[in-house]
């Protein structure tokens, strides 16, 4: 399981776009939304990613209601179909890292006005890799 928590670590720092999705009382919703693993920032083999959500979003509401969610990862530029699916629980952040989650921005308002930020702890990730063969799929259960 060492090996697979290093892979799952290692195709986290290797993205940052993610489609997360919740439930709710009125179904199912997604939206795409940048993360970082905050295994960038404390060097570690940590699986917790941190989405930054637009304050607009329905998806604020929805997490209110239901924090379970799912985020997919997939890798775009790889040269077949691989992705993360990543079942987890999310929370806020109150006191979010705002230059590592936004590096390059320059805002003229403060961040939080405009961005929420929550973390997500998993509770299982699939890793599914079609480059090894149809339905390859390797599950690390937390």
């Amino acid at each position: 399981m060492d090996e697979l928590r290093d892979c799952i670590v290692a195709y986290l720092l290797k993205h940052r776009q993610c489609i997360l999705t919740t439930s709710g009382a009125t179904g199912a919703w997604a939206m795409p939304a940048p993360y970082r693993p905050l295994a960038e920032a404390v060097g570690s083999r940590i699986l917790d990613v941190e989405c930054l959500l637009p304050r607009w979003a329905d998806v604020l509401y929805h997490l209110e209601q239901c924090p379970e969610v799912l985020l997919i990862v997939l890798d775009a530029q790889g040269a077949g179909l691989r992705w993360l699916q990543y079942q987890g629980t999310a929370q806020g952040v109150d006191m979010p890292d705002w230059p590592r989650l936004l590096p390059k921005e320059v805002f003229p308002v403060r961040p939080e006005d405009r961005y929420s930020v929550v973390r997500v702890t998993p509770h299982r990730i699939d890793f599914i890799d079609e480059t090894r063969g149809w339905g390859a799929r390797e599950t690390l259960d937390l």
